[in-house]
């Protein structure tokens, strides 16, 4: 950083000067790269999202890192309490704040989406982000446009293209580290640096048994903002780009409602084999009643073993 300035007397808005980051974006230069430095680059990705996630809110808030943090040239008083932000308490909180928000957005804009659909998934799936307790660090947007690499195509190609940064760092958020874009589809590549890089045992994904259901709920949350920014901000590709977020959207919908159908089918199988045990005991009751009792006190056992382990799918 060069110079900012948190004042309107300058200039009309508070403004940054950031020195301007080497390379050229992923997306422009993919095209240049061989396989192998390809695998290096996604490497590299999976590195530095890793290190990123190794970050924590200082607050111990979740949210967006503009909400988070608090303003570093904002003047206090040296007896004032050192500032929390404006954060909130739990992930489940702060998840709902960002999807309401561009919800809200795409209906200010009268945008055509499935507004209700989106919030009854939500709404009857929001427990299993409860697990997530540790705000980290984490970038929304880690695609091929958003990434600075080394030229490629310079003529010596002495060294491998390497990572050099990123072009945008304004959709930082503490919260869980799966809700980057990166986490969709990733690379084998990627996920070989995302795993070697770890300085320590401490696992950063938490609450693996419910990650998928949280990568749906994340990819229909990132698919929206895509399709909401394209009428916010449009583009020449517009159209194209709205598109497919709109695919994404329905694609990632699809999925999330076979989470209720698997749930479901497990709690009719559970019934199912509690009816079939309440009938078989009500039979070896009356056929027990001569003094035959001794048996079925086993059969039983072995019954409720078998329910409990249908209850425990």
């Amino acid at each position: 950083m060069l110079k900012h300035s948190s004042n309107n007397r300058e200039m009309a808005y508070p403004y940054t000067i950031f020195e301007q980051t080497p390379g050229k974006t992923l997306s422009n230069l993919s095209i240049y790269l061989s396989i192998p430095e390809r695998q290096l680059i996604d490497k590299q990705i999976g590195s530095l999202t890793r290190s990123l996630a190794s970050l924590t809110s200082p607050t111990g808030t979740f949210g967006t890192a503009a909400r988070v943090l608090p303003d570093p040239f904002k003047q206090s008083s040296p007896s004032a309490a050192i500032p929390r932000g404006e954060g909130s308490p739990t992930w489940t909180e702060a998840f709902n704040n960002l999807l309401e928000s561009i919800l809200r957005d795409g209906e200010d804009m009268a945008v055509l989406l499935p507004y209700d659909v989106v919030r009854a998934h939500y709404q009857r799936l929001s427990w299993r982000l409860d697990a997530v307790t540790l705000p980290r660090l984490v970038l929304l947007d880690l695609g091929e446009k958003n990434i600075l690499i080394e030229s490629a195509s310079s003529s010596t190609r002495t060294q491998p293209p390497k990572v050099t940064g990123l072009r945008s760092w304004s959709q930082g958020v503490f919260g869980d580290p799966l809700l980057s874009s990166v986490f969709e589809n990733p690379s084998a590549s990627f996920l070989e640096g995302w795993n070697s890089s770890a300085e320590s045992s401490e696992p950063l994904i938490e609450d693996p048994a419910n990650a998928d259901v949280r990568l749906l709920l994340y990819r229909c949350y990132r698919a929206v903002v895509g399709i909401v920014t394209e009428y916010y901000r449009p583009q020449p590709d517009s159209s194209r780009r709205e598109l497919e977020n709109r695919r994404n959207l329905t694609s990632a919908l699809a999925d999330l409602e076979k989470v209720d159908v698997a749930v479901n089918d497990a709690l009719k199988r559970a019934r199912s084999m509690s009816i079939s045990v309440d009938r078989e005991r009500a039979k070896r009751v009356k056929t027990s009643s001569g003094g035959g009792g001794g048996s079925s006190s086993n059969i039983d056992d072995d019954e409720k073993m078998k329910l409990t382990s249908v209850l425990n799918l």
